[in-house]
């Protein structure tokens, strides 16, 4: 149910009342530290002409701050339905992204310094769209600090726990000119004031106790009055005509109804449930001015504390300031003593009868770079002729410091430390200390911030509960989003992805904020450099203990190599990341990776050593086998070899005589052709001569006729 104005001021006026006296102690640590360490009723009657600031208190503060800073908190978000890992490491990573926002950094160190400091800081968690363009309605959560939150910040006052989560309303105020006063009116209503009614302030039927002006009208305060609400709600989930789900508050779904039921989406089911709503009133002393239902379940003021005790049901807080003011008092007063006597003490003059001096008392009335005289004159006698001392005749005394102001100044520095800082040992300066060592010393150090490191614990897990509030309502559509991995690499992911279920054959939503639920915690420990070096250190020591031919000696070797930074060494690291993911030691990080590791499974998977070696023992078998079966098909092939060799001898011989054979058969042949030449010549011959006698013959019988 809305407030009015009147029921807000109450409430404010509860939280402004309570608690006075412990803000009014932190105010005054607070000027004690930043402004003076003499602006307080305890020195203002002291009669010094010096006072002096002798600052040890401030060593202190830094030393806590610097172990704050040497041992963040981190926050991790685990998922109540295991099955949801995917939703927490995207709420991890963008939850590490939004811290290195500069707002978030200085939100941060704004709360840290003034919990060290007067005992009590805050900041604010806020959603901003991230961009002005009309298109874009994307919203991105934010930090601010919240200056001087002892002063500005006003809790319920029936809330007593550290963090707060037991509030009902919470008050933060800030402080506005005249003119910045209108201008947020007019930004916020469009409304323009001609003038501020400074009376109005403090109507309606009641005077109240805060003084909405100041200053003689020349401050308006004005505050954001954030009031949550337990209201019963019904969670309606809306299916769309694939199967995907959707599922919305009641009391949202009013407005984007009509939109669903053209899309096609039906009603699947609905459950009853409890849960707050937050609402933001800006409201000065005069109106609301404006009023505004913002995202999450949880006030989204984040207060820290240094020293906090709840004693007869009212809270007390304080920083290092509260009892470290007497002795750092102490000591500011005794140097400030010690410098007024050197200060106010005269110098040392010499005394002399006033008849050695008389008619050159003008040489001995100047002093320092006035007296230009080049000596000083003196009588010997009197003007009765008796003879006067040739010198002073004695020194004026100095003042004498009191005896137990050494001593004072020596206790007050202890006194300051005791309280505030233990002080670095002179040990850690030694250069042959071992790593060990050194971290022992520097526990024994940070045991005097360790409360202050423990209730920035509780604030930094408050601050991931309503940071993962105000995102399962904020980031509610598919968008591209960059998150921050543990060792601070940054890559894109998608939010509200769908993947098919390969068990299922389902459309399923994955990185979905809306629908996880998680468990918020917060640890301390060194931050992710200091981690790294640690790490390398005990690979190294873990390497040196190895046999070199150990596989495992090669995995560390190449996981140093990755946590080691360089100039030109990326391409090194990205090569040995693959090598760790191909030995199954890194998971894919990146969609890159996840697609080198795809072409890795798609080849030919080369076998491990063991299948190799037992894989050479077999050939080295059959290798052997063969050779006995060459050898004895050798020993076969020599004697067919040498019956080859004997029957081609034989045969050799066999054809040797049958070329004798032949050759006696060409003989008698050729005998024989040359008897037959022979005798066809004779023939011949006999036919000639018969030839020749023929004609013979024939022309005698014709003679005769």
């Amino acid at each position: 149910m809305p407030l009015e104005l009147k029921q807000l001021k109450e409430m404010h006026d509860k939280a402004f009342m309570a608690n006075q006296i412990p803000r009014e102690r932190s105010s005054n640590d607070s000027v004690f530290y930043w402004i003076t360490q003499w602006d307080d009723d305890i020195l203002q009657s002291t009669q010094l002409t010096y006072r002096g600031e002798f600052n040890v208190l401030r060593k202190a503060g830094r030393q806590i701050q610097s172990d704050l800073a040497s041992n963040p908190v981190q926050v991790d978000f685990v998922p109540i339905n295991e099955t949801r890992t995917d939703s927490a490491e995207l709420a991890d990573g963008l939850y590490r992204a939004g811290l290195q926002k500069n707002t978030s950094i200085e939100a941060f160190e704004n709360a840290e310094t003034e919990t060290i400091v007067g005992g009590v800081g805050a900041w604010l968690l806020y959603t901003k769209y991230e961009s002005k363009n009309i298109n874009n309605d994307k919203q991105v959560i934010l930090r601010k600090p919240i200056y001087e939150a002892n002063n500005t910040v006003f809790w319920d006052p029936n809330s007593k726990l550290l963090d707060k989560s037991d509030a009902v309303y919470c008050s933060v105020l800030t402080a506005y000119t005249e003119e910045g006063y209108k201008k947020l009116v007019k930004d916020l209503t469009d409304e323009e004031l001609d003038h501020i009614d400074a009376s109005s302030f403090k109507h309606p039927e009641h005077s109240y106790t805060f003084p909405w002006v100041g200053g003689h009208g020349k401050q308006i305060y004005v505050t954001s009055f954030y009031h949550v609400e337990e209201i019963n709600d019904t969670i309606i989930t809306l299916e769309d005509p694939f199967g995907e789900t959707h599922e919305l508050y009641e009391l949202n779904l009013k407005d984007v109804m009509d939109e669903f039921l053209d899309a096609g989406y039906s009603i699947a089911s609905e459950r009853e449930i409890k849960r707050n709503i937050v609402t933001r009133y800006v409201a000065s002393g005069a109106k609301i001015i404006k009023e505004e239902r913002i995202a999450g379940q949880y006030i989204p003021v984040i207060p820290s504390y240094g020293e906090h005790a709840v004693v007869e049901g009212e809270e007390y807080w304080e920083g290092i300031t509260r009892l470290a003011k007497d002795p750092q008092r102490l000591r500011n007063f005794a140097f400030s003593y010690m410098g007024d006597i050197l200060s106010r003490s005269p110098r040392q003059k010499p005394i002399f009868w006033p008849e050695q001096i008389q008619g050159f008392e003008d040489m001995y009335s100047e002093s320092g770079i006035d007296n230009a005289y080049p000596y000083l004159l003196a009588n010997r006698k009197t003007a009765d002729g008796e003879e006067l001392p040739p010198q002073a005749i004695g020194v004026m005394p100095e003042q004498q410091m009191p005896t137990a102001l050494p001593l004072v100044l020596a206790q007050t520095r202890d006194a300051v430390t005791d309280v505030a800082n233990p002080g670095v040992p002179d040990k850690v300066a030694e250069p042959d200390i071992s790593g060990k060592a050194v971290q022992k010393l520097e526990a024994r150090i940070e045991r005097q911030s360790m409360r202050f490191q423990i209730h920035m614990k509780h604030a930094k897990r408050r601050d991931g509960e309503v940071w993962i509030s105000i995102a399962s309502e904020v980031i509610d559509t598919p968008r591209k989003v960059q998150v921050e991995l543990a060792d601070g690499t940054k890559k894109e992911t998608q939010v509200m992805d769908t993947k098919i279920d390969g068990q299922t054959g389902n459309i399923v939503t994955i990185n979905d904020l809306r629908r996880a639920e998680f468990e918020v915690y917060s640890k301390i420990g060194p931050d992710y450099s200091s981690q790294k070096e640690q790490t390398i250190d005990r690979l190294e020591m873990l390497m040196m203990q190895m046999d070199p031919a150990d596989p495992v000696r090669k995995a560390l070797q190449l996981k140093i190599l990755a946590l080691t930074d360089g100039v030109e060494f990326d391409d090194v690291r990205d090569y040995v990341n693959k090598q760790l993911m191909i030995m199954g030691i890194r998971k894919p990080q990146t969609p890159e990776d996840e697609a080198f590791m795809k072409q890795v499974q798609e080849q030919p998977k080369e076998p491990d050593a063991a299948m190799v070696l037992a894989k050479a023992e077999e050939l080295k078998g059959q290798a052997d086998i063969i050779r006995e079966k060459r050898e004895g098909i050798g020993m076969q092939l020599d004697n067919e070899n040498a019956k080859a060799d004997h029957a081609i001898d034989m045969f050799k011989a066999q054809t040797d005589r049958m070329k004798v054979q032949v050759a006696a058969h060409e003989a008698g042949a050729k005998i024989e052709k040359t008897k037959i030449e022979i005798g066809s010549m004779k023939l011949d011959d006999e036919i000639k001569v018969i030839e020749l006698r023929r004609p013979q013959a024939v022309t005698g019988k014709s003679g005769n006729a």
